[in-house]
C-alpha cells in the first residue's frame, strides 16, 4: 500500500483529485484545511504536489470526501475515471470536466432519457452527451434536462432546467422544484415534499390536471435541484397557456361540485 502511495503521488493524482473534489463541493483551500485541522499553506503544497499527506490524512480525506482511499489516491477523479460518490440513501453520480477541472453542464435531451435513466453512473456515457455553458452559474456541478410535457406548466415542453446536484434526499427543502431520475418513472421534474414517516417522496405537478403521487426514497437513482432555466417560448403565451390550465381546472372543479349538491 505504501509502495502504491508513494509511485502515484508522482503521478500527483492524488493532489489533483483534492483539487477536484475541494472544488465540486464549492470549498475554498481555507475551507479544507480548517476540515482538516491543518494550515491553508500545507493543503496548497498537497495540491501542488510540493508535499504529500500521511497515512491519517489520506484517511481523513477519503472519510470528508466520501470517496474511498484507493479512488483518492489511484483515480484520476478530475477526468471522470470511474467519479462515483458515495450519496447515502440515492446511489452513484458520475461527471465529465473540461480541460480547466470545472464540471462540465452536460444536457440530458427529451430523446436522450431512457439511455440516461440506464447509464447515468457510467462517465463513458455522461461523457458523450451534450454540453451548455452558463457564465453565471457558481461553481457545483450541475446537469441540464429537456422538459416534455405540461405537468409543471407555465414551464414548457422543450424548455430546458438547469439543475445542482443533491447529494442525500435529507437535503431536499419542501415545496422546491427537482428533477429526479428513476428506472421506473424515467426522468421527472415535479415539486416535491418528503414523507419521513413512510420513506416516500410526494410528486406535485403545479398544473393541476395532474394528481400528487409517491415514490419511494430507494426507487431515486439521482436528485438535482432545480437552479435556472431557458425557455423557447414567447412569455406571453407561456402565461396564457399557464392561465388556460387554470380555468380548465376550476371548471373541472365546479362540475364535480355541482355533482354533489
Amino acid at each position: 500500500m505504501l509502495l502504491f502511495y508513494t509511485l502515484n503521488v508522482m503521478e500527483n493524482k492524488i493532489g489533483k483529485n483534492i483539487a477536484f473534489l475541494r472544488k465540486k463541493r464549492g470549498w475554498t483551500q481555507q475551507d479544507l484545511s480548517e476540515k482538516l485541522h491543518i494550515p491553508r499553506p500545507t493543503l496548497g503544497g498537497y495540491e501542488r504536489a510540493y508535499s504529500e499527506p500521511g497515512i491519517e490524512g489520506i484517511l481523513k480525506l477519503a472519510r470528508i470526501f466520501n470517496v474511498s482511499v484507493e479512488d483518492l489516491i489511484a483515480r484520476r477523479l478530475w477526468e471522470g475515471e470511474t467519479r462515483v460518490e458515495d450519496m447515502g440513501e440515492l446511489k452513484v453520480l458520475a461527471i465529465s470536466v473540461n480541460e480547466e477541472n470545472k464540471s462540465n453542464i452536460e444536457l440530458v435531451e427529451a430523446k436522450a432519457e431512457a439511455g440516461y435513466t440506464e447509464s447515468f453512473d457510467d462517465p463513458s456515457y455522461i461523457k458523450q452527451l451534450p454540453r451548455i455553458f452558463l457564465p453565471t452559474l457558481q461553481e457545483g456541478t450541475y446537469r441540464a434536462f429537456e422538459i416534455r410535457g405540461d405537468s409543471m406548466l407555465p414551464m414548457n415542453e422543450s424548455d430546458i432546467v438547469v439543475c445542482s446536484f443533491v447529494e442525500r434526499i435529507k437535503d431536499v427543502k419542501d415545496g422546491n422544484t427537482y428533477v429526479l431520475v428513476t428506472k421506473e418513472e424515467g426522468v421527472v421534474y415535479k415539486r416535491l415534499k418528503k414523507n419521513e414517516r413512510s420513506k416516500k417522496m410526494v410528486l406535485i405537478s403545479d398544473n393541476d390536471l395532474y394528481a400528487p403521487y409517491e415514490l419511494p426514497y430507494s426507487a431515486i437513482a439521482e436528485l438535482w435541484k432545480y437552479e435556472s432555466h431557458i425557455s423557447f417560448t414567447e412569455p406571453g403565451s407561456a402565461a396564457r397557456a399557464w392561465m388556460d390550465s387554470r380555468l380548465e381546472s376550476m371548471a373541472r372543479d365546479i362540475k364535480h361540485i355541482k355533482s354533489k349538491v
